[in-house]
Parts: C-alpha cells; structure tokens; sequence
C-alpha cells in the first residue's frame, strides 16, 4: 500500500532543498522555467498536447507539451523536475500522470507533490494571503483565481493544494470554488470567454513578472502606463484596465504614480523550442491589429 503521507514529506523536504540551490527562498512565488535554468536543467517547449510531459535523464532535458493551458504547463514543468531531483530516468508521462491525483505509480505520486511544493509551498501560500488581507478558507473564486495566477498554476490545481496537500482550505468551500470555472470568471470579468487565457493581477503581485503568450490578456487592478510595445491597453474592466500581449518581448508596466512596477514577458502564441528563448523579440512579428 503506497503511504502517501511519507511520499507528501519526502517531495515537500525536495522541493524546499530544490529551491534553495537555485536561490529561491520558501515565501515566494516562482517562474518554474526560470528555477529549471538556474539548476542547469534544460525546458523544451514540443508541439502537441496528447502526452503529459517529458523527462530525457542524460540531456537533463524536460519536455513540455505547447497545445496545454499555461498553468499546466508550468505544473508539468515541476512534475519533470520532480523525475529529475529524485534521478527517475527518461520519462514519457501520459496526460494523467502529471495531473494531480491521476497515477497510481509511487513515482508519479512523489514527482506531483514535488510539482505541488516546489510552486506553492505553504510559507509562499500564506504570504501571498496576508498581503491581501485574505484568508484560504474565505476565499472568492476570483481571488482563488489571482493566487492561481501568481504562482503560475491552473485553477482548480491551486483549489486541490489548498485543500488536499495543505489543508488550508475546508472540503466544503473547494467544492464550491470548482463550481465555478475559469471561463465562467473571463465571461464576468471581460463580458465574453473568447480568450485563451486570463490572468489578473494586483498590487500584491511582486517577486515575479507576468507572463503571457501573444492574444492572452492580463487584468491589472491599477491604472498604467506601459513602458515598451509587446502589450497594449485594450480595455478596462471594473477590476482594472486590461492589457493584451501583442507580440513576443519583454517590457515594464506600472502604476501612474510608479508605486508599483512589474516586468512584462510575452512568448509566441503556442511557442515551442527552447525555453531560454521564448521571450525572445521577433522582428518580423507586427502588432496585432
């Protein structure tokens, strides 16, 4: 019988140490491919999304399926470096493998709850709420959602750590979190659900900057100014002025008054390659219309 606690402690000791060698202390949010680089490990981004990620052992390599939602992208990345920590060898996950709860293999399980850790440790979780005043087991959808977005994962997978890895959220109010999708938040929040993808921010939001790929949009609780030309002001909402990725780059956005800065990261729509290069400016590339 496959004692899930012990595996929960073993991932949770390997993240922290994860983190640590890569300078990233425990109370902040992480960019994952970033984190991979600093380690040495190489994140290749493969068109397709009928496979749950990859791990190459002698290339110390990690594969990331393109066609996949950005925040299980990056919880694929953790998983794979969860096969790297512990020297799994050469993986080729199914899609359930790398999703939480979705394997029965021990090294599955241990390598999802690394994943689990390594992005959302409980020291990070209980920052980002403090900051907010906020408190996990009173959470809106909309704030599960920002918390989501911060740390750089899916939804529902911020909803399930919450509740199953670090009980800071009762079984009855995740429930009520799931019933409500992130299609459901995009149609409230920018009156359709066209977009691929939505991330707010607040001014809560530091340490990391806000990715995108191009036609994403970003809700920032603040009214901008846009230092660079990657993104755009498209809109404003009642939460705050909506910004679109335009085309691949990095820039910086902040308040009017400058009290709050962040930098701007946009890759190619459906980017696949090197991650050390998707943020990489195209000259070919023009705005979006």
């Amino acid at each position: 019988m496959i004692d899930r606690r012990a595996l929960a402690r073993q991932a949770l000791r390997a993240a922290l140490e994860t983190r640590r060698r890569a300078g990233e202390d425990k109370f902040d949010p992480i960019c994952v491919y970033d984190l991979a680089e600093r380690l040495g490990v190489e994140v290749k981004f493969c068109l397709g999304n009928s496979f749950g990620g990859g791990y190459a052992r002698a290339s110390q390599t990690v594969l990331v399926p393109t066609l996949r939602p950005s925040g299980r992208q990056a919880f694929t990345c953790g998983h794979e470096l969860g096969h790297w920590y512990f020297g799994h060898g050469n993986r080729l996950d199914e899609l359930s493998a790398s999703e939480i709860g979705g394997s029965d293999d021990p090294d599955e399980i241990l390598a999802n709850f690394f994943a689990g850790y390594l992005l959302m440790p409980i020291w990070a979780v209980k920052s980002a709420l403090e900051a907010r005043g906020w408190t996990a087991s009173l959470l809106t959808a909309i704030q599960a959602y920002t918390l989501a977005c911060q740390f750089g994962v899916g939804y529902e997978t911020l909803i399930h750590h919450l509740r199953g890895s670090l009980n800071l959220l009762p079984f009855r109010n995740a429930e009520e979190l799931l019933k409500v999708s992130p299609k459901r938040l995009r149609r409230q929040l920018l009156g359709d659900d066209r977009l691929r993808h939505m991330t707010v921010v607040d001014s809560a939001w530091r340490k990391v900057g806000i990715d995108l790929q191009v036609g994403d949009v970003g809700v920032v609780a603040m009214s901008l100014k846009l230092v660079g030309s990657c993104a755009r002001v498209a809109d404003t909402t009642r939460l705050g002025t909506v910004v679109e990725a335009v085309k691949p780059g990095v820039m910086m956005i902040q308040t009017i008054d400058e009290s709050w800065t962040s930098s701007l990261r946009v890759r190619r729509k459906d980017f696949h390659g090197r991650s050390l290069y998707r943020h990489m400016e195209d000259p070919d590339v023009d705005e979006m219309p």
